[in-house]
């Protein structure tokens, strides 16, 4: 599978994706390190996302091929496994529709997502128009390391309780001349 590369160091072409082995095609060359060189394992999450128009994908290593699914924010955040505790799929269920009302209360427009790294899935919400600084409370009142945020012009993960960006992409600047 290519996808368009967006946030990994300074590259840009096409990422080739594989669970086994991950290369990075730069200006036709291959760039075969891809994986030692950036061993953060969460370049490699990515989310799908449920919208209106259909389904993307979202990660550090592509975009959606829909400018407009990126303009308006929005937040990923899931309830599964606490403080990197990993629970069943039951418990997982629970808080999720523990989180799942919590969002309704605050009457926020919601639809599921999926985050994927690998072959490991967490069942999430992506929630829109959501600050930045509310979708890290929500993370923190379920517990959460991380979420993904997205501003309409960048893209983070964020710890929830430092508030620090582990990744940050300004995605903007690939849709200039759109």
């Amino acid at each position: 599978m290519k996808f368009e590369v967006i946030g990994i160091g300074d590259y840009k072409g096409k990422c080739i994706y594989d669970e086994a082995e991950d290369a990075l095609m730069v200006d036709d060359e291959v760039v075969v390190d891809f994986k030692k060189k950036y061993k953060d394992y969460l370049k490699y999450t990515k989310f799908l996302i449920n919208n209106p128009w259909g389904r993307e994908w979202i990660s550090f290593q592509f975009v959606p091929n829909k400018k407009s699914i990126l303009q308006r924010s929005f937040a990923i955040i899931t309830a599964h496994n606490p403080k990197d505790l990993i629970l069943n799929d039951f418990l997982n269920f629970i808080r999720n529709t523990e989180l799942e009302g919590v969002i309704k209360s605050l009457k926020y427009e919601y639809m599921t997502s999926i985050g994927e790294l690998f072959d490991y899935k967490e069942e999430s919400f992506i929630i829109y128009d959501i600050s930045k600084q509310e979708a890290l409370r929500i993370g923190s009142m379920f517990d959460q390391d991380t979420i993904f945020y997205n501003s309409g012009e960048d893209m983070s993960i964020t710890k929830c309780e430092s508030k620090e960006d582990i990744l940050y992409f300004k995605h903007k600047k690939l849709f200039k001349g759109e």
